[in-house]
């Protein structure tokens, strides 16, 4: 099922066979109308065209743009039966209740305690770096994370604490004087220790230097 947060139609389990391309104008479509709740079935749909149309039960106004399709082959993964999971993958490191390998941190970032689910494969990575050194497809803005203190899974928030043990996920620059680590000192926020924060403050400027900058 697509939806705003998702484009990956489904997925399917071939043996000893190969997906073609699809028609998309000699495919039948339903779609969910967000105002009534209702499906409405949609044809010849065309690549890189906007289709509108009324909704058959409220008449509200839909929309549907269909950019490309593509089939992606996902590894599979095999269990001590021999079968294939291509369900989403659940690492046996994330166990609830216990830390992540490194509470979750890697070599790209030693600050982030949490792992990321990315939707375009359905496993779980410290960042979106070590996501594209082991996978060979684009990576897709992941939509959930895990605690690297609880791993509880939760919804993604930058900034927020676990919604099981209150840890902090991400920790900002330790040092509240540079902003964004541009150089930029914010006086406001220094130190009455720094000898930095009271510079040119009381610095006699001439007349003529004044009347310059204006």
């Amino acid at each position: 099922m697509l939806h705003h947060y998702s484009d990956i139609l489904g997925y399917l389990d071939l043996h000893n066979a190969a997906p073609a391309d699809l028609v998309l104008q000699d495919c039948d479509l339903v779609l969910g109308c967000l105002s009534c709740s209702k499906e409405c079935p949609v044809q010849n749909l065309s690549y890189g065209q906007t289709k509108e149309f009324n909704c058959e039960h409220c008449h509200s106004k839909l929309s549907i743009l269909a950019e490309s399709t593509r089939f992606q082959y996902i590894q599979p993964r095999t269990n001590k039966i021999g079968q294939s999971q291509y369900n989403t993958v659940r690492d046996p490191a994330v166990q609830k209740g216990k830390p992540l390998p490194e509470k979750g941190t890697c070599k790209h970032y030693k600050q982030s305690h949490r792992w990321l689910r990315f939707p375009c494969c359905g496993r779980a990575y410290p960042c979106d770096v070590c996501h594209d050194e082991d996978q060979d497809h684009p990576m897709e803005l992941a939509t959930r994370m895990i605690c690297g203190y609880c791993a509880k899974e939760q919804p993604y928030g930058n900034g927020k604490s676990c919604i099981s043990c209150g840890s902090m996920m991400t920790r900002g620059a330790r040092s509240s004087h540079w902003e964004g680590g541009l150089g930029c000192r914010n006086k406001v926020k220094m130190s009455r220790n720094d000898r930095q924060k009271y510079v040119n403050t009381n610095k006699t400027v001439s007349r003529k230097a004044a009347s310059e900058k204006k």
